[in-house]
């Protein structure tokens, strides 16, 4: 026990995405930023009204993430789309 390395994905950061559309949603991993940015603004375009955010994680206890900074956030309503550097995910939609 003393001497076990930890597994490498306890090593690797992922960009978690997630889309929030109130009762419905999307998600994913990935280990590229540009990736997890590509796929929650494709996932924003199937909701009239969400918020969506990629977050930065590790893996604590090889099945939970443990999230750090939020790289990026938008929010859609209708047609207008809004992209923000960091963190401005609003409570509610």
């Amino acid at each position: 026990m003393g001497g076990e390395k930890p597994s490498t994905f306890a090593r690797e950061v992922f960009a978690v995405w997630e889309v929030d559309a109130g009762d419905r949603g999307a998600g994913g991993v990935t280990l590229n930023r540009a990736t997890a940015h590509r796929e929650m603004v494709r996932a924003l375009e199937e909701f009239p009204r969400c918020r969506g955010r990629v977050r930065l994680a590790i893996l604590d206890s090889g099945v939970a993430y443990r999230y750090g900074e939020t790289v990026v956030t938008a929010h859609r309503h209708g047609r207008a789309f809004v992209t923000v550097a960091g963190d401005a995910w609003e409570a509610t939609l």
